[in-house]
């Protein structure tokens, strides 16, 4: 027969860790802790990705698991022997220290073990007292549902801890390939910005060439003529010191030859190209800068076939306005009849795009993208789920209607908006284009073809699409 300490020994190793009862199905993973099969599963069932094991907290990408015949028998052989009576050593069971009596009752108003003598003194005879068996019972249910609790509470915990792991691998993954959208944009900036530097620069330094060969031509001209003039005046300062005789000697000869004509050479005008080389050239470069922008500013026209009655459009169908009556236009699919709203006649299935609006002193507009599928007859709330992205303004508030709806608190108030799609991306970027602040992004998925969206309430100024202008 099995010692009571073998025998503690055995049950701790045939406990679960997560159930704390005796394995069912005993399965290993990875890391080599030992679990029941339901216990593990279900602990893992909840995460999405890699898993972990609840002692040691190990990662795992594979959810493997492996019978444990071993762990079986061990708790078999627990079984069994649970069931045999055990011996219990004189002296070990614990007695009351004033009556050394059995302590047999738990007192739950003292919470602690007593003796039948004691529940019936004058301190426990007003008492809750059961029997301890009883008792022990009832908190071993209750601790196990405060564990079965705590369990629940530690996945929650794990599956939380995996999602902000995940959020922090997301985060740096998209702020990796935002930083290198960055890099690539301004890499070509930057290498067109060095052309331009080094191209003028070779242009000047060859005009440079150029006048100095021509400056350094006149002084070998000049130098020449110089060591002939100097030559024949040192000649006659050598006749002067001559007897008459021989200073007469051939004289006339020597008088032919004293008139000089000196030439002087042509000067050479300093004068750059100060046109190319100090004119406007941050302006000139920003000029030659502009194709590569990408996406270019859109050429946007309003499509009056979608106009509300009450809107007025320009004869070049850039300008939208708000009137006091409806005008008589015919009724067609596409036009707005709820809402005062317009679309341009393009629309964007793909790619990136860009666009500027005039606002002006208007207190009422809305302007961003919308689906071709948007409601044009009945009442809706134009927002992302009716399949519209706009930035609205309605009185001296600038609204998002979204979910939640978001009041944006801006500093001076836009008088022309941009607006930037990136249809792959699903983004809707909306922008104070005086200053290229940003505003608001929308983020969603794109299905169909999307329309650059208006919308006006007040006849104080009218809307007005910003043409391309370089």
């Amino acid at each position: 027969m099995a010692s009571l300490q073998v025998l503690e020994n055995m049950k701790a190793e045939a406990i679960c860790p997560i159930c704390l009862e005796f394995f069912v199905d005993p399965v290993t993973i990875d890391c080599g802790h030992n679990f029941c099969r339901a216990c593990i599963l279900q602990y893992w069932e909840p995460i999405a990705g890699k898993v972990t094991c609840p002692q040691c907290r190990t990662e795992f990408l594979q959810r493997n698991i492996r019978p444990n015949r071993f762990v079986n028998n061990i708790v078999e052989s627990v079984i069994k022997l649970k069931l045999e009576p055990e011996p219990k050593p004189a002296g070990r069971e614990l007695r009351c220290a004033e009556h050394e009596e059995k302590l047999k009752l738990f007192c739950e108003d003292d919470q602690r073990a007593i003796c039948v003598v004691c529940s019936t003194s004058r301190d426990h005879r007003d008492h809750a007292v059961s029997p301890i068996n009883e008792a022990a019972e009832i908190y071993k249910g209750l601790l196990r549902k405060s564990l079965d609790s705590l369990q629940k509470q530690m996945e929650e915990i794990c599956k939380s801890e995996n999602e902000e792991e995940a959020d922090i691998k997301k985060l740096k993954e998209q702020a990796g390939c935002l930083q290198k959208n960055i890099a690539s944009k301004f890499d070509q900036l930057h290498q067109f910005l060095h052309q331009e530097e080094q191209s003028l620069k070779n242009k000047l330094e060859l005009e440079q060439k150029t006048m100095l060969q021509q400056i350094e031509e006149n002084l070998k001209n000049i130098s020449e003529q110089r060591e002939f003039v100097k030559q024949i005046m040192m000649n006659m300062q050598s006749r002067l010191i001559l007897q008459e005789t021989e200073f007469l000697q051939d004289i006339k000869s020597v008088l032919d030859r004293s008139p000089v004509q000196f030439k002087k050479p042509t000067r050479v005008p300093i004068n750059f190209s100060l046109s190319e080389f100090n004119g406007p050239l941050q302006y000139t470069a920003w000029k030659r800068m502009l194709k590569l922008i990408d996406p270019v500013p859109a050429p946007l026209i309003l499509d009056p076939n979608t106009a509300h009655p009450r809107l007025s459009l320009s004869d070049n169908g850039t300008r939208v306005s708000f009137g006091d009556r409806k005008q008589q236009v015919r009724d067609k699919p596409e036009r707005f009849l709820n809402w005062h709203s317009i679309l341009a006649c393009q629309g964007f299935q793909a790619g990136r795009h860009q666009w500027e609006v005039e606002v002006g002193k208007n207190t009422t507009w809305a302007v961003g993208v919308a689906k071709e599928s948007v409601p044009r007859k009945k009442d809706f709330t134009p927002e992302p789920k009716a399949g519209v992205w706009a930035l609205w303004r309605l009185a001296e508030e600038y609204t998002i209607l979204a979910s939640p709806r978001t009041a944006l608190r801006l500093r001076n108030k836009p008088w022309k908006l941009g607006v930037y799609l990136d249809y792959e991306a699903g983004q809707v970027s909306l922008y104070n284009a005086d200053d290229m602040s940003h505003l608001y992004t929308f983020t969603d998925r794109f299905t169909e073809r999307l329309y650059p969206f208006f919308l006006i309430g007040c006849k104080i100024d009218s809307l007005k699409l910003v043409p391309l202008q370089i």
